[in-house]
């Protein structure tokens, strides 16, 4: 049997926590959502996390997704976005869904696929987490032991840029998988989409990125 445990503050967005679930169990439930983009579930041995995310969650998440899309576009990057995609290794016995993930120089290496499976595929270039719920789950170690190598996280406020070293992140004032994006730039942009026009908003991305393309 499996036990709830409530989150220290569930305001901001739905979770609920189970504990003492077992692999098989976790893998079911995967299989029963399969078809359904929430909620996002995180598991990390025997500890399994469920969480609906907020109308702010998805805005922040779609921000950085077309971002990050039109940016690469006037660049000339190609990016594959994998949204919500579920990482699983049962040999670590942990896996989770991220609020968004990219592949960037590994594109050409998932291009084509339908299904990823980590024991030939490599993890995705940079995964974007939205922590404005507190989680039970360190993230941090969860997507170290997966070696994905950065990390974006946005805590409610601002972006932090993770970059992973020596099995560890720290933080980074400029993005390993898009080096022209300084934390800076990211969080300007991404605090105006929440906020103005999206039209303008696009516009302005699309001038910038075209600037750094001819600089």
């Amino acid at each position: 049997m499996f036990s709830v445990l409530e989150p220290p503050d569930i305001t901001e967005s739905p979770l609920r926590v189970l504990t003492n679930v077992s692999w098989s169990t976790y893998e079911s439930m995967l299989k029963e959502l399969e078809s359904s983009s929430s909620p996002h579930l995180t598991y990390d041995r025997g500890v399994l996390e469920i969480m609906s995310p907020t109308a702010k969650h998805e805005k922040v998440s779609r921000s950085i997704d077309l971002f990050i899309n039109l940016v690469a576009a006037e660049i000339g990057a190609d990016v594959a976005t994998l949204g919500s995609t579920t990482y699983k290794r049962e040999d670590l016995l942990r896996g989770f869904e991220p609020d968004a993930c990219f592949y960037i120089e590994n594109e050409l290496k998932i291009r084509g696929k339908d299904r990823i499976d980590l024991s030939i595929d490599p993890v995705p270039d940079l995964v974007v987490e939205i922590d404005i719920t507190r989680s039970t789950i360190n993230k941090r170690a969860l997507f170290a032991q997966f070696g994905v190598p950065e990390v974006w996280r946005y805590d409610g406020n601002k972006i932090e840029i993770l970059v992973l070293e020596a099995g560890d992140y720290s933080l980074s004032d400029h993005s390993r998988a898009l080096p022209l994006l300084s934390s800076a730039i990211l969080n300007r942009f991404i605090s105006e989409s929440l906020d103005g026009s999206r039209r303008e908003w696009i516009m302005n991305v699309r001038e910038w990125a075209q600037q750094q393309a001819i600089s």
